[in-house]
């Protein structure tokens, strides 16, 4: 017969693995196997500082789970958007930014025709 205070801990031991499975997720864990997404992301960004490391970090993590966790789509939807605040950033021409996403999309909608 099982007692109370096993059964306390099978529950508690339960709640800590729940809770450990969303602070490092399955779609972290199969990007390098043997390598952590925290270690990953400390050897990428090492050299990079500031709004430049957040951006490229996001950028990363997003192409990362890409078809693991959301829609695809989804995902580069928020490279891209992640890519476009760096290269703002970096100081690109809003203009040749919005020139180039509109080449792209009448290009692959040329090709889909």
């Amino acid at each position: 017969m099982t007692s109370r205070h096993e059964l306390f801990m099978k529950e508690r031991m339960k709640m800590e693995q729940e809770k450990w499975n969303a602070v490092s997720p399955k779609h972290y864990k199969e990007i390098l196997p043997g390598y952590s997404y925290m270690k990953i992301m400390k050897y990428l960004l090492r050299t990079i500082e500031g709004v430049e490391a957040h951006l490229i970090g996001q950028m990363c993590k997003y192409i990362f789970r890409y078809g693991k966790k959301d829609d695809k789509t989804q995902e580069l939807g928020k490279v891209f958007w992640y890519t476009a605040w760096l290269m703002l950033d970096q100081g690109a021409d809003p203009k040749a930014l919005r020139s180039t996403l509109e080449e792209a999309i009448e290009d692959q909608h040329d090709q889909n025709v």
